[in-house]
C-alpha cells in the first residue's frame, strides 16, 4: 500500500547504523581565546590645522578639531573593501540579507497579486529588500550588543565572586596552598 502501512504482508524494520567509532570531544574553546576576525586599526589622523589658518577655527575647542570628517573617512576607502570573502565573513550580514530577500519576495508577490502590474511590484520589492537589510541588519546588531554586554557583566560578575572569596581565604587564614592554588586558577585565563 505504500507510503502509509496499509499492506498485510510484515516488512523488516529499517536498518539502523552502527557508530562505529568513537572520536573524543574538542576541548571548549571560548571567544577571548581565538585571534580577532578583523584587525583594530585606527584611520590615518588629519594634521593638525596651521596657525596661519584663519581666526574662526582658532576659536573653536580644541576637541573639535581632532573630530574626523567625511572626507577622512573618503579616504580610508579601497577597492579590497568590496570583496565578497570580506562581505561573507562580516556579521550580521547574513541575517540582514536573508531578511531583505524575504521582504523583497513577500513585497513583490503581494503587490502584483493586488495590482496586477509588474512595474509597481518590482519597484516596492526592490524597496522591501532595502527595508529589511536594514531592519535585519540593526536588529541583529542589537542583540550582538546585547550579548557582548552580558558577557562583560558575567565577567566583572566572576571577577567580583573571586574577590570575595579570596577575602574570606585571607581572613580564614587558610592553608597557604589552599590560597596559592586559588590565586593560579583564577589566573590561568588572562
Amino acid at each position: 500500500m505504500g507510503w502509509f502501512g496499509g499492506s498485510n504482508t510484515q516488512a523488516p524494520p529499517s536498518k539502523v547504523s552502527v557508530v562505529s567509532e568513537y572520536q573524543e570531544p574538542k576541548p571548549q574553546q571560548y571567544l577571548e581565546d581565538l585571534p580577532p576576525k578583523f584587525e583594530d586599526v585606527e584611520p590615518p589622523r588629519r594634521p593638525p590645522p596651521s596657525p596661519s589658518s584663519s581666526s574662526s577655527s582658532s576659536s573653536s575647542s580644541p576637541s573639535s578639531q581632532e573630530k574626523p570628517t567625511l572626507a577622512d573617512a573618503a579616504r580610508t576607502i579601497s577597492w579590497s573593501d568590496f570583496t565578497v570573502e570580506r562581505y561573507i565573513n562580516m556579521p550580521c550580514f547574513r541575517e540582514a540579507m536573508i531578511t531583505g530577500f524575504q521582504a523583497m519576495g513577500v513585497l513583490g508577490v503581494v503587490t502584483f497579486l493586488v495590482h496586477k502590474n509588474v512595474k509597481k511590484s518590482l519597484n516596492w520589492s526592490v524597496g522591501g529588500f532595502f527595508l529589511g537589510n536594514l531592519v535585519g541588519w540593526e536588529q541583529c546588531r542589537s542583540l550582538r550588543r546585547r550579548s557582548f554586554e552580558m558577557v562583560e557583566k558575567a565577567k566583572r560578575d566572576k571577577e567580583e565572586r573571586n574577590r570575595k572569596k579570596l577575602e574570606a581565604m585571607v581572613k580564614g587564614q587558610s592553608d597557604q596552598s589552599d590560597l596559592e592554588k586559588f590565586e593560579d586558577f583564577n589566573n590561568r585565563s588572562k
